[in-house]
């Protein structure tokens, strides 16, 4: 069984609180606030405008986020980045799909400058610039 990337919006109840509450085991720390705090940020948005929560889940178990914020650097004290993802700590086959994913994410916001950075993001990750190897991926 493939990968599986998912949107936030997408999983249920408890699909939502398994993911938020393995991001922790997955190296993401939350900027400010609690679990809690993220969740009610998270639960505001849903369509296909920018901000985006996308995990990446394999037999049930989650091994990867992509959180896709916006353009600049807004007054946001739980997310104050543009974008944050564990794609590199993933096999590269995954790596690809989750930055793809987020990329068309993006470019369907209008959120181009974000979309350029995942592409080139994309594009070192395909030459193991700025990644794990296979063998150290999760």
């Amino acid at each position: 069984m493939s990968d599986e990337i998912v949107n936030y919006c997408d999983l249920s109840e408890h699909e939502k609180d398994k993911a938020l509450h393995q991001l922790n085991e997955l190296g993401y720390t939350h900027a400010c606030g609690s679990i809690s705090c993220m969740k009610k940020e998270m639960d505001k948005f849903h369509g296909h405008t920018l901000p985006q929560y996308i995990f990446v889940r394999r037999n049930g178990e989650f091994i990867g986020y992509m959180f896709l914020i916006a353009e600049s650097e807004k007054s946001n004290k739980v997310f104050p980045w543009w974008a944050i993802d564990n794609s590199d700590e993933l096999p590269l086959s995954t790596d690809i799909r989750l930055l793809q994913y987020g990329i068309d994410l993006c470019k369907k916001s209008k959120c181009f400058k974000l979309a350029e950075r995942l592409q080139y993001q994309l594009e070192n990750h395909k030459k193991y610039i700025g990644r794990r190897t296979e063998e150290a991926s999760r």
